[in-house]
């Protein structure tokens, strides 16, 4: 058993008291308090900071609604004795050390869940916050809870609905706070996000099919922004825009709900949500939203690639596809699809989950900006779309088979030999700077318009 640590000395409770008289006026208001108690790295939320100066305030003696020194060190004093207790609760081996065995424990015996890899997470950020010994002793206990208004062991160690509390310092429960969200919120939202972001990159759009599609050499997005433009003007580059809105709208709805429902039946633990979890999850979502809407895929590519008149508009080409080519080819190249949007849609799910789960356990008490989320979006979307890419254009070209001045395909295999014999394996990747300008813009304002229309349908459907 380790030599209890001696209590806070009078220089001490003063060094905290300068810290939080910010005005050096020599008394503490509410404001002045909650600004001074951020410079000392607490993070305290609105409830939590008004309950501090609530419990503050029943020391305030002459009911001037300010805290004197003398006031603060009463406080300061009774606060430190319960303390004491509660540590001395915590520390089971009663060494004077917190370690995460303790802390766990601790936290079940109040009905908190966390995993021990998020609590070992959090232990190492607050034992670098107290000064990087590798240790949580009393002393930086007390330095983390001082403040903090509760007197009780069981408010101490918070919980709501997304994540408990440790002090001031939260751990999310869940990586995504989408997943409490309706059905209804969900596909609305992944229905906007889709209509915003394609109406948005749809040139950018025309160009990629336009190259994919095309198996002549020399083509550039240049020339192919020159054709487009010398065949239909500026509108030209949103043709087949409309198709691709009826099919993105969807397709986006079922991605974001599927990615939902599948990760709540995948995930062993919600609060260590593994790599290979968020690559399933992310794939089966990709895999179910494409074959659902994947005849709009078809008709959007050949609005987009067929020479002008050969189709009358969505309806049309519809028809003139079943009619003469059957109803089997509106499915023509799904193989290709699906292959393609496993590593896609897997690994762009995976990735932005990630790389959001990672912002939020280093900003707590934030919320990550529209720019914030669209890096994001770019590095999941540049991630996806490399290990995907051969696969889609192999899906393009059958999809287009057979239309004038187009090759006609037997299937995955006959599409892979020719691209092979006639451009070798760079020719996989034809189209693909196109690719960049349109899928990472589009998949990054496909996610910040995702998380926006999450907060305006919320209210509405939940």
């Amino acid at each position: 058993m380790q030599r209890p640590v001696p209590s806070l000395t009078e220089a001490e409770i003063k060094a905290v008291f300068r810290a939080l008289d910010i005005d050096n006026s020599g008394t503490l208001a509410e404001d002045e308090m909650v600004d001074g108690m951020r410079s000392l790295g607490l993070r305290p939320s609105v409830e939590a900071s008004g309950a501090l100066w609530n419990n503050l305030l029943e020391n305030d003696q002459d009911n001037d609604g300010l805290i004197s020194f003398e006031e603060f060190r009463t406080f300061v004093l009774f606060r430190e004795k319960e303390l004491r207790r509660i540590f001395e609760e915590i520390d089971l081996d009663h060494d004077g050390v917190l370690v995460v065995e303790e802390v766990i424990a601790a936290l079940e015996k109040y009905g908190v869940k966390a995993s021990r890899k998020v609590v070992s997470q959090r232990m190492n950020e607050l034992d670098r916050i107290t000064g990087a010994d590798g240790r949580i002793s009393f002393e930086d206990f007390r330095r983390m809870t001082l403040l903090f208004p509760s007197h009780r062991v069981e408010k101490l160690f918070q919980e709501d609905g997304k994540q408990w509390h440790f002090g001031y310092y939260s751990i999310p429960k869940h990586d995504q706070k989408d997943s409490s969200h309706s059905a209804a919120t969900v596909f609305c939202a992944g229905g906007a996000a889709g209509f915003v972001s394609r109406t948005l990159t749809a040139p950018a759009d025309r160009i990629k099919v336009t190259l994919q599609a095309s198996s002549k050499s020399g083509e550039s997005i240049t020339s192919v922004v020159r054709t487009i433009l010398k065949e239909g003007g500026v509108s030209g580059f949103w043709k087949g825009n409309g198709a691709n809105v009826l099919k993105i709208m969807p397709e986006s709805a079922c991605k974001f709900y599927a990615n939902d429902f599948c990760k709540s039946r995948i995930v062993v633990d919600p609060d260590d949500i593994r790599p290979h979890e968020r690559l399933l999850a992310g794939s089966m979502a990709g895999v179910t939203a494409q074959t659902l809407i994947y005849p709009m895929e078809v008709v959007k590519t050949r609005l987009a690639v067929a020479e002008k008149g050969l189709y009358s508009g969505i309806g049309g080409c519809f028809k003139k596809i079943v009619g003469v080519e059957g109803p089997a080819s509106l499915y023509r190249g799904l193989l290709a699809s699906n292959l393609g949007i496993i590593p896609y849609a897997g690994v762009d799910l995976a990735v932005y989950g990630s790389l959001k789960a990672s912002w939020t356990t280093k900003h707590l008490d934030k919320e990550p900006a529209w720019y914030e989320l669209l890096a994001m979006g770019s590095i999941s979307s540049f991630t996806g779309q490399i290990c995907a890419y051969p696969l889609q254009l192999v899906r393009t070209r059958l999809q287009s088979s057979g239309l004038p001045g187009f090759p006609e395909y037997a299937g995955m295999r006959h599409v892979a030999q020719d691209v092979m014999r006639t451009q070798g394996f760079t020719g996989f990747y034809k189209g693909i700077g196109a690719n960049f300008m349109k899928g990472i813009p589009a998949v990054a304002i496909g996610y910040v318009a995702y998380e926006k229309s999450i907060k305006a349908f919320g209210p509405v459907f939940d």
